[in-house]
């Protein structure tokens, strides 16, 4: 399959095949006092009533970890949960870590049981970890981080989809919703629809994620990409390795 520049496959490059161009939207008029159980759906030219469009689901996740990590990840064969994982460079905090595994994810296991990803690579605790790491939730080793020495590696949904859960903010903490099997979807259009949620989710596996599930692995530069690449080859995994450099610039949080 041709690749564009990144790396990445056709029409999956924000930079090479950008989004079109929102189209401009007619002056809006005056809302309606009816109640909106009486209105009646518009109709095209032809009589039919227009179906209200859904937002595209997320389809790949994201799971963010320092290089020094691959090779106790490649070596295991596998990305492990928080409460099983012997990272080299470890993110969170010891609070961070009682959080986790008093918080539940499932009716078996707790959220340091699921490895985590996001559904954004844009996250909000990347973007946090981008900034700086500030605040008791960050390891000193966060802090100290060099950002080009983060990977990315993103898992497709279908891969992970029976034991998928999403949640719409920070997954140990106790305001947040948190998926069940029937829900799953509904928490998943929720977040394709507002960027906020987008960014702020998790998605949550219990117990492992086996390193075939990898599709792609993104790097901030060429360097890193070629190291990457070899780690992977002697290890036997195919995924991509490509060159994004967007997803380790923080936005502009708000």
């Amino acid at each position: 399959m041709d690749e564009c520049i990144h790396g990445f496959e056709p029409g999956m490059c924000a930079s090479c095949f950008p989004a079109p161009e929102p189209e401009k939207q007619a002056p809006a008029r005056r809302a309606s006092t009816k109640p909106a159980s009486l209105r009646t759906p518009k109709a095209d030219a032809s009589g039919r009533v227009a179906a209200v469009k859904a937002p595209n689901l997320p389809q790949r996740i994201f799971h963010v970890t320092h290089v020094d990590n691959l090779a106790g990840i490649l070596g295991d064969g596998a990305i492990k949960p928080s409460s099983a994982a012997e990272p080299a460079v470890k993110l969170g905090s010891e609070i961070t870590d009682e959080l986790r595994r008093t918080a539940s994810a499932t009716l078996e296991a707790s959220v340091a049981d699921c490895v985590a990803f996001s559904l954004s690579p844009q996250a909000t605790w990347w973007g946090e970890v981008q900034q700086g790491a500030a605040g008791p939730t960050w390891s000193e080793q966060a802090r100290h981080a060099t950002i080009t020495d983060f990977v990315v590696l993103g898992v497709p949904v279908a891969a992970v989809e029976d034991r998928l859960v999403v949640t719409d903010g920070d997954a140990a903490a106790m305001v947040t919703t948190i998926s069940t099997p029937d829900t799953v979807r509904r928490m998943l259009a929720r977040a394709a629809g507002d960027p906020a949620v987008l960014q702020a989710a998790e998605a949550l596996i219990p117990g492992e994620v086996a390193l075939d599930a990898v599709a792609l692995v993104a790097v901030a530069n060429d360097k890193r990409r070629a190291e990457v690449r070899g780690l992977l080859a002697e290890a036997g995994v195919n995924a991509k390795v490509v060159v994004y450099p967007p997803w380790f610039v923080a936005l502009e949080w708000e």
